[in-house]
């Protein structure tokens, strides 16, 4: 998998990382809760229907990393050659753009989307709307037929002491190629996890 996504700050990883340690004690209290078996590390299994998604709030910024076979967003893990995959891949990486439709807030909150960088190994960066630096060469990538594809999405809250619920409803819908996804909440007040579903999608941050 890749690393560990620039968007997360130090604090908010310090968060995801006490979630982990902790999930033994708290899977337990929440109706919703995953069990960890057969997760490797941070990441589960690379299993097609299924994503995991870190969900960390610090202050007034609230940080999401998506990872998601590719498959589940685009219907294939190759890469991109032919002029359909070309545009399909670009219609999955501007619906991911919208974040404040994939991962709907509350209106009090007042979250607005400040950075989003998506990135696959077997997908180049242009496709999927990322600035490249000038005359940089897309190196090959090794492709084991399981490619990835990361998200990671910063979002800033004017009244982050509104925000309760996000809503991740716009994101199952526009990629119906989720079956479940696997949640990892931490803030400073509350540590958990979720499986949100196409009929359960709303992560509850209090």
């Amino acid at each position: 998998m890749s690393r560990l996504p620039l968007a997360f700050s130090a604090i908010a990883t310090a968060l995801i990382a006490a979630s982990l340690l902790s999930l033994p004690s708290f899977a337990a209290n929440s109706a919703n809760s995953t069990d960890s078996a057969g997760h490797h590390g941070n990441h589960p299994a690379h299993e097609h229907g299924v994503g995991k998604l870190d969900v960390a709030l610090e202050g007034n910024t609230l940080t999401l990393h998506l990872d998601t076979p590719l498959v589940n967003l685009v219907g294939f893990e190759h890469a991109a050659t032919s002029a359909r995959d070309k545009e399909t891949v670009q219609a999955m990486a501007k619906a991911l753009r919208d974040a404040g439709r994939m991962f709907a807030t509350d209106a009090a909150a007042q979250c607005k989307p400040a950075e989003i960088q998506l990135q696959s190994a077997v997908l180049p960066p242009a496709l999927l709307g990322e600035k490249t630096a000038s005359g940089a060469a897309q190196a090959a990538a090794p492709n084991d037929g399981h490619a990835d594809l990361d998200g990671d999405f910063t979002l800033v809250c004017a009244s982050p002491g509104a925000l309760n619920t996000v809503d991740a409803s716009g994101l199952l819908r526009a990629f119906p190629g989720f079956q479940r996804i696997d949640v990892q909440l931490a803030t400073p007040k509350k540590q958990a996890a979720f499986q949100l579903t196409p009929g359960n999608a709303a992560i509850p941050l209090n």
